[in-house]
Formats: C-alpha cells, structure tokens, sequence
C-alpha cells in the first residue's frame, strides 16, 4: 500500500521513506511501531483533510508503549 498525500494521491516520497526505514535492520519492537506510525500519519492526513485542514508541521509522536518519542 502506497501512503497518500492530503489531496489522495500517492506520495512517494513519504512512501520511500518509510520503505527505507522499515528495510533498515530494527528490533522487531521498532518494526512494529513504524508500521503503526506509518497508518496512523494515513488516518491522520485523511481526517485533516476531511475536517479542511492540511498538516503543514512535523508530528512528533511518544510511544507510550516504550516511551520512545518518533520525530
């Protein structure tokens, strides 16, 4: 699955790095939480640009599973 930008179309840059991040030697635990970053930027985009909004900023994320902040 191709990540999406704001408009709906494929963004392959974003998907490009995540792909090289993801193919990157990490613990299983780091796999894992890239994989849930990487759909929840989808949910995170498409509800802003459902509400009218676009995300113009870095998001930075905590897993409060580890404590591992993502930026």
């Amino acid at each position: 699955m191709m990540l999406r930008n704001e408009e709906g179309y494929n963004d392959p840059t974003a998907d490009k790095v995540f792909s090289s991040v993801l193919k990157k030697p990490v613990s299983e635990q780091d796999a894992k939480s890239l994989s849930r970053i990487k759909h929840l930027m989808h949910l995170l985009r498409f509800a802003a640009n459902e509400f009218g909004f676009d995300i113009e900023e870095r998001v930075i994320l905590r897993d409060k599973q580890t404590g591992k902040i993502w930026r």
